[in-house]
């Protein structure tokens, strides 16, 4: 949740609330996997989405400037699992949907939302596969070479 700058989760974790995370995490990855391949989107994903959409997300409070968020409060588990739920039905709903790609990096599963002007971007980030996409590239091109030393 920190590393999607998402609030803590207020109180204990229990194993039940690990298996509904992870639930979301997959009906989501479903939903975009279906939506990329240009297949129906699973119904039981689109409503476990739905029923996790449903709680009051925490409120987002501004600071003393009047400009700037406070850091997200820690908040009920549920509350925070409505923020992923609501962020992919507004993804699945928006003009963006057909920006969804699957990243086409040797051995990487990620999904990315294609923001370029042309809408031709191929990795989910230049720096982890699109690198290794065009050093590979380099080094069929260029056998002989050496790799250079760092």
């Amino acid at each position: 949740m920190r590393a999607a700058e998402l609030p803590a989760a207020s109180g204990p974790v229990t194993d039940a609330d690990v298996a509904a995370v992870r639930e979301l995490r997959e009906a989501v990855h479903d939903l975009t996997r279906a939506h990329v391949d240009r297949r129906p989107l699973p119904v039981p994903a689109i409503e476990l989405v739905n029923r996790a959409a449903r709680p009051g997300p925490p409120a987002a409070l501004l600071d003393v400037d009047g400009r700037t968020l406070l850091a997200p409060e820690p908040a009920p588990l549920q509350a925070v699992l409505a923020i992923v739920a609501r962020d992919a039905i507004e993804l699945f709903h928006r003009e963006l949907r057909d920006r969804i790609r699957a990243c086409i990096g040797h051995d990487c599963s990620l999904f990315f939302v294609d923001r370029s002007r042309p809408g031709s971007r191929r990795w989910c980030a230049m720096a982890a596969c699109g690198e290794k996409a065009s050093s590979a590239t380099y080094r069929r091109r260029h056998p002989d070479n050496p790799r250079p030393r760092r």
